[in-house]
C-alpha cells in the first residue's frame, strides 16, 4: 500500500469514529430534550439541559478518549520497545522468526525467507511490528491522545447542539416534533457520511441509526411524560 493510501485509509477510520461521536450527541441530547418535553418542562429548563449535555457529554467523551488513546500508545510503545531489543541482540532468530511468519501466511519457504531479508535489511522493526502485531509505524506512529480527545469531545458538542438550536427556534408548541424531525434529518447526514467512509450498506445504516435515535426520544417522551 502507498503512503498516501496508507493515510487515506487512516484519515477514513478516524472521520468515521468522529461521526459516530457525533450521532452519540445527536441522539443523548434528543433524548433529555424529548423527555423533559414529555414532562412539560418550560424553556429554560430545556436549554439549561441541553447546554449540559453538550457541555458534559463532550468534555466527558473527551476524557473517556484521550485515555483510551494513551493507553493504546503506551500499549504499543513499549511492544515496539521490546521487540527493537530482541531485534539488537538476536537479529538472526528474529530474521528466522520473521520469514516463519510470512511462511505461516502463505508464502513459500524460499520466498517466505527472501522476504524476511530484505524487509530485515532496511526497517527490521517496522517489518516485525506490522508481521506480528499488525502495528504500522510507517503511518505517522500512534495517534495523539489530547488531539483526539478534543476532536471526539467537540462533535459530540456539535451533534448535542442540534437539539438546541430546535429549542432556541421553534414555538414549545412544535417542539417536539420539530427536535424529532430535525433528529431524523442529522442521523440520516451522518449515516449517509458514515456508510460512505466504510464502504457499507447506506440504506441499512440509516434505518438502523435514524431507528435508534427515533426510539430513544420515544421512550424518553413517554418517561417524561409519565413522570411529568
Amino acid at each position: 500500500m502507498t503512503v498516501t493510501g496508507t493515510w487515506a485509509r487512516i484519515d477514513r477510520g478516524r472521520a468515521r469514529e468522529h461521526v459516530v461521536d457525533m450521532n452519540d450527541g445527536i441522539i443523548a441530547s434528543a433524548g433529555i430534550v424529548e423527555g423533559l418535553l414529555g414532562a412539560g418542562a418550560g424553556s429554560t429548563v430545556l436549554l439549561v439541559a441541553a447546554l449540559a449535555a453538550m457541555v458534559g457529554g463532550g468534555l466527558a467523551l473527551g476524557g473517556m478518549r484521550y485515555a483510551e488513546t494513551a493507553d493504546e500508545r503506551d500499549a504499543q510503545q513499549a511492544i515496539l520497545e521490546a521487540e527493537r531489543r530482541r531485534i539488537d541482540l538476536t537479529p538472526a532468530e528474529e530474521e528466522i522468526e520473521l520469514a516463519e511468519l510470512y511462511q505461516d501466511r502463505g508464502l513459500s519457504p524460499q520466498l517466505a525467507r527472501a522476504v524476511a531479508a530484505e524487509l530485515s535489511a532496511g526497517d527490521a522493526l517496522a517489518a516485525h511490528a506490522e508481521a506480528e502485531y499488525g502495528i504500522s509505524t510507517r503511518d505517522g506512529g500512534p495517534a495523539v491522545p489530547w488531539i483526539i480527545a478534543v476532536t471526539a469531545g467537540v462533535s459530540f458538542a456539535l451533534g448535542a447542539g442540534v437539539p438546541m438550536v430546535v429549542i432556541l427556534l421553534v414555538p414549545p408548541t412544535w417542539r417536539s416534533a420539530a427536535t424529532i424531525l430535525a433528529v431524523v434529518a442529522a442521523l440520516s447526514v451522518t449515516a449517509l457520511v458514515i456508510a460512505s467512509v466504510s464502504g457499507t450498506s447506506v440504506p441499512r445504516t440509516m434505518l438502523r441509526t435514524v431507528s435508534i435515535g427515533v426510539a430513544t426520544m420515544l421512550l424518553t417522551f413517554v418517561g417524561g411524560w409519565l413522570l411529568g
